[in-house]
């Protein structure tokens, strides 16, 4: 049967013969299962997991046949990708397998900058840029549950965020927090809804005219970090770092000094770790700003960054690898550049992007994930919180998918 599948994927139905496999194994004890699993390590074709199985993996129940999957389409312009691929193409069919939720043919009208998602994936945030004088960038949230945007009904002046240029989801999904310039500066909104809940314009800290470039919560979700825009013209400019309650938008921390990366913060919101200039990894205690620990890295080109749950450990990634400084030390190397990072319960993991693929590895360097693409740097993704699924978005065609990183761990 196997060869029978594989011509299907051959001669172009390689989604007709995805549907039967998934199917077929169903009926299988667990030992034959695991074996078709190994059969079909050299599958010629996407292994998307099907709506049925995701609705009894988000229930908490576990199959061994889950493991054929690596990804969930949450979003999809099937319609247009078959039309691209000249592949037949079967609505009712792709409904059944993908979910009335995930299928769509309108596709995306804007280009996001930055994206965020909940730990369940119900929630994918994206932030827009502004296009010229015409059009203001904004939030847009797609629910995956019921296969609706969000923000499809609220007014303007709630969801326009001028330029977006970045976006987070609390780790309990309940929150969502944009950062941008011009119009407004960092807004805080409650899913679903979305309900706004604040706006940075009380905030005095000078950076009414640069915005913000960077936002996250703490593990938590207690506490949001942003970081000013930098100066396009002196990159050693200092750039506010402001810390906030993230249910009202009060200001528990600032602090201005010269940021080339992003900050982070612990759990609980008692550490912020940011990367300064010449390779310096600087760590504060909250809520007074003591200097508790300074690290340095000769990693080239370090941007992003991740913190331990204790707060004791910084990993940070930048051009070939990353290094993990602190009560943990080591490095680990990596081809291309590093675009993201996260602390999962086994610790780091991040995404590096060379000239032709993208790759997810962890903390010991183990390759969780990989994908040979035309131009990986232009890759939008984004960790779940806990860093156990990578988010990706495809513009044209239209697609928002989920990547399990975890794929050997039930649930």
């Amino acid at each position: 049967m196997i060869e029978q599948w594989q011509a299907m994927a051959g001669d172009g139905r390689e989604f007709e013969a995805w549907d039967v496999i998934t199917r077929h194994v169903e009926d299988l004890p667990e030992d034959e299962v695991r074996a078709l699993i190994e059969n079909l390590v050299g599958w010629p074709g996407r292994r998307p997991m099907p709506h049925r199985w995701w609705e009894r993996r988000s229930r908490g129940e576990w199959a061994p046949y889950f493991l054929l999957a690596d990804h969930r389409v949450l979003y999809g312009d099937f319609d247009t990708r078959a039309m691209d691929e000249n592949k037949p193409y079967d609505p009712d069919a792709h409904e059944a397998f993908y979910g009335t939720s995930a299928v769509d043919d309108e596709g995306f009208f804007s280009e996001f900058n930055a994206i965020g998602t909940s730990p369940d994936l119900r929630w994918t945030v994206l932030v827009s840029a502004a296009e010229g004088n015409t059009s203001s960038g904004g939030l847009e949230v797609f629910d995956a549950e019921t296969g609706t945007w969000e923000t499809g009904d609220v007014q303007a002046d709630d969801h326009y965020i001028g330029q977006g240029e970045d976006v987070a989801v609390s780790p309990d999904g309940s929150l969502v927090a944009a950062a941008g310039r011009f119009d407004q500066q960092v807004i805080a909104w409650r899913v679903p809804g979305p309900e706004r809940l604040w706006a940075a314009g009380s905030w005095r800290t000078g950076t009414e005219k640069a915005g913000y470039s960077h936002i996250g919560f703490s593990g938590d979700g207690k506490l949001i970090v942003a970081v000013s825009s930098a100066s396009p013209y002196d990159e050693t400019a200092e750039r506010h770092v402001v810390v906030a309650d993230a249910e009202t938008g009060d200001v528990t921390f600032t602090t201005a000094a010269v940021v080339t990366g992003r900050a982070v913060l612990d759990h609980s919101g008692t550490r912020l770790a940011l990367i300064g200039p010449d390779g310096d990894v600087l760590v504060y205690r909250l809520p007074d700003g003591e200097l508790v620990a300074r690290h340095r890295t000769a990693l080239p080109g370090t941007d992003a960054l991740a913190l331990s749950p204790e707060g004791d450990t910084v990993a940070v990634g930048g051009d070939g690898g990353m290094e993990l400084l602190g009560r943990s030390t080591g490095r680990v190397l990596a081809e291309g550049t590093c675009q993201a990072m996260t602390w999962s319960p086994d610790g780091p993991r991040a995404l590096f992007t060379s000239e032709e693929a993208a790759t997810v590895i962890d903390g010991q360097g183990r390759v969780l994930w990989t994908r040979r693409m035309e131009d990986p740097s232009l890759l939008l993704a984004a960790f779940t919180p806990g860093g156990h699924t990578l988010l990706t978005v495809e513009t044209y065609p239209a697609e928002i998918t989920a990547w399990f990183l975890d794929r050997e761990v039930r649930g």
